[in-house]
């Protein structure tokens, strides 16, 4: 596990109950877990205070009024990169940015009202700031897998690694 805040089997457990429901009561996860309730609503208290889950809302996009969702490939100029990062993050439209490696620089999500609500957005915003120096456009049509069983996720993980050291070397093609 990457360096951090200390998580154990329980941290995770508890992060798994409230993966589809963030505002279930800790009395129903201590009962499920077999946990005292006081522990269940320290750990949670600790979970949130060290910045590991945040409890919020998601909302369903086009059901709320924000019908396109896109992803946007952006490339930048090295010397200006902080700048653009903070200009980017700083739209209203923008709801994730992640700071690549490889063929782009930043992966941004956005989501938009309309088709001229996407224009104004890549031509007038993102367009004109300076040292971004191409814009690719994904439109998402529809989202196929939203997923937040962190467990699921580590557990794969496991496998994973386990595969790899187990796996014959020097076969150089991967499955």
């Amino acid at each position: 596990m990457p360096a951090g805040p200390e998580i154990d089997d329980l941290d995770l457990r508890i992060i798994a109950e409230l993966q589809d429901d963030g505002r279930k009561p800790t009395t129903e996860i201590a009962r499920a877990l077999d946990v005292p309730r006081t522990t269940i609503a320290r750990r949670i208290e600790r979970l949130i205070a060290e910045h590991i889950i945040t409890v919020g809302v998601l909302a369903n996009g086009p059901r709320i009024g924000l019908p396109i969702q896109v992803i946007v490939e952006v490339l930048v100029d090295p010397s200006q990169s902080d700048r653009v990062i903070a200009a980017v993050t700083a739209l209203d439209e923008v709801r994730w940015v992640g700071v690549a490696s490889g063929p782009v620089d930043l992966l941004v999500e956005a989501m938009l009202t309309s088709q001229v609500h996407l224009r104004h957005f890549i031509l007038r915003k993102l367009g004109r700031i300076e040292g971004i120096t191409q814009l690719r456009t994904a439109h998402i049509l529809e989202v196929a897998k939203i997923a937040f069983d962190w467990s699921r996720m580590l557990r794969a993980g496991e496998v994973a690694e386990l595969e790899e050291s187990t796996a014959p070397v020097g076969h150089g093609v991967l499955p």
